[in-house]
């Protein structure tokens, strides 16, 4: 199940929402993957390309194109 989505969530400049991968799932989170360096919700945590982290299902969209807040 490889699919592609978008990760959304807030930071300190607002609105964002990064393309990624959907590369598996458990019952209430997408494992993701992504082509570039994104920052995560923590303390400088970040998910590098090639490497794989789990997110919340309610954090990741399926669409063609980003929205504009």
């Amino acid at each position: 199940m490889k699919r592609d989505g978008f990760l959304c969530f807030n930071d300190w400049a607002g609105y964002r929402e990064e393309p990624v991968r959907v590369v598996g799932e458990t019952p209430t989170r997408y494992r993701i993957e992504a082509d570039k360096t994104i920052l995560l919700a923590g303390r400088d945590r970040y998910l590098m390309p090639g490497r794989t982290v789990l997110v919340p299902k309610k954090a990741v969209i399926f669409k063609d194109k980003p929205c504009s807040p």
